[in-house]
């Protein structure tokens, strides 16, 4: 499983979130990544606590979140919001300091939700000035910022819904630092193909993210072409390690074996 990251907010959902980490090295992973961990998901610890718990565990993270908001009601980030800049500009050294102290070369950025009374473009404007401090921030650590779509379906409210909007978005701000997180679950619940995603973004994508559609589970359970995305991802060159952000069919066991079923993908 070495081309591949456990995300643990996802995989090994039966289990408490930091168990998982002994569950993924367990499952033969070398590399994980996760959101923005909760207070439950610290059990009490502290942020260098936590980080020096999955140091010793050997495992390397290859992504984290910032900070996000409440998922679980429906908040998909805190960068656009004009009424939560303070807290997403506080949550920017944190984030940094704990991706340092892992190793962590790379920190995703949830847009947000479109704000009642606020404009898209000023949304937009705000998640520009705070992309750009956090990304001014993250270069001195040798850290990628990186921003992703999400689909109509499962956010409704999203800023940022489709490929064109967020690699335009990305190309404007011209950061070296900011790169496009390509998640094919999301994209194709959008409708795009992603395979002609991955060759238009290039050397934009700074990460890729599996899981299938419909349904959100593990490669082979849906309609997406896989071997098309591997292509597409070998012709732009990205060696990079593909974070695995599904939900398992049967969280019982947390099925790992279509690496196998697709050649080895």
């Amino acid at each position: 499983m070495s081309r591949y990251a456990a995300n643990l907010s996802m995989l090994f959902p039966n289990l408490a979130f930091l168990r998982r980490f002994d569950a993924a090295a367990s499952a033969g992973f070398d590399t994980v990544e996760f959101w923005w961990t909760t207070p439950s998901d610290l059990e009490g610890r502290s942020l260098d606590r936590f980080a020096s718990d999955v140091a010793a565990t050997g495992l390397k993270v290859g992504l984290i979140n910032f900070d996000g908001g409440d998922l679980a009601a429906g908040e998909r980030g805190l960068a656009s919001d004009p009424t939560r800049i303070g807290r997403f500009r506080e949550s920017v050294p944190r984030a940094i300091e704990l991706a340092s102290r892992l190793g962590c070369r790379k920190l995703n950025a949830l847009a947000g939700n479109l704000v009642a009374d606020q404009s898209a473009q000023v949304q937009l404007d705000i998640l520009a000035d705070n992309v750009a401090a956090a990304a001014e921030q993250a270069s001195t650590a040798g850290i990628v910022v990186l921003l992703e779509v999400l689909n109509r379906v499962d956010a409704p409210h999203y800023l940022l819904h489709d490929s064109s909007g967020a690699l335009g978005f990305i190309e404007r701000l011209a950061r070296p630092n900011v790169r496009f997180q390509l998640d094919v679950y999301h994209l194709g619940m959008g409708g795009e193909d992603s395979a002609a995603v991955i060759r238009a973004a290039g050397s934009m994508v700074g990460h890729v993210q599996f899981a299938d559609v419909p349904g959100r589970h593990e490669p082979g359970t849906g309609r997406l072409d896989w071997g098309g995305i591997h292509r597409a991802l070998r012709e732009i060159g990205y060696h990079d390690v593909i974070g695995l952000e599904y939900a398992p069919s049967d969280p019982s066991t947390c099925d790992l074996s279509f690496p196998d079923r697709f050649g080895g993908l």
